[in-house]
């Protein structure tokens, strides 16, 4: 299942949906294509890019963060975020 993001959709929403998805290893194209944005540096950096500074979501490849096998899964902070936040 794809999520669809209306133009105005909150970046909350989208962090949660990326989180959630991320519960196993995803690459940066499965989880830009999951929120239906093109896979550009743009949104690698406003979508995945904020996740890994925020230590949400971490790479699996740590000795080679630009590899094409790099893919990307939640971090314990990010699950214990997703807990958080669930109502």
């Amino acid at each position: 299942m794809m999520l669809e993001i209306p133009a105005e959709f909150p970046l909350e929403e989208v962090k949660k949906e990326i989180l959630q998805f991320c519960v196993q290893a995803k690459s940066r194209n499965a989880i830009l294509e999951y929120i239906l944005v093109d896979d550009s540096t743009s949104n690698f950096r406003r979508y995945i890019g904020q996740l890994l500074k925020q230590r949400l979501l971490k790479n699996n490849i740590n000795d080679k963060p630009y590899s094409r096998q790099e893919q990307f899964i939640i971090t314990q902070k990010g699950l214990n975020y997703l807990k958080a936040i669930a109502y």
